[in-house]
């Protein structure tokens, strides 16, 4: 499902700014899915998860990735096997220290292509 929301205006953004602005996009975007933000921006050594969220009984890990255009491939394709490693190691941690050993856990990517918004479920 594509979501369109006003694009964002990055021209004069570092890539820090444009990350952040686009990590806003999605957590409002998940927010009006009813989903419960439970962290941003979560890092530990082994790398950094871009939203925690909980619905439907889930603890969902979410990668949030921006671009103007298509050019250089899809945002989605820049969340490669290297990175899902990351991000799994980084969700064992956070599981850990949360005792959320028993609760059901999903990888989603959040797909952002100037305007428009794609929420891939269980990406990996």
């Amino acid at each position: 499902m594509t979501y369109t929301e006003g694009a964002l205006h990055t021209s004069f953004m570092n890539n820090k700014e444009k990350g952040q602005k686009g990590e806003e996009r999605a957590v409002r975007y998940l927010k009006l899915r009813m989903y419960k933000i439970l962290e941003t921006n979560y890092a530990r050594k082994t790398g950094e998860i871009d939203i925690i969220a909980k619905k439907g009984g889930y603890t969902v890990f979410v990668e949030v990735k921006y671009r103007n255009s298509d050019v250089k491939g899809l945002p989605r394709e820049a969340v490669t096997p290297f990175k899902q490693r990351q991000i799994k190691r980084t969700a064992m941690l956070y599981i850990m220290e949360k005792h959320l050993e028993n609760t059901p856990v999903r990888f989603d990517v959040i797909e952002i292509l100037g305007k428009e918004t794609e929420h891939i479920k269980n990406a990996f």
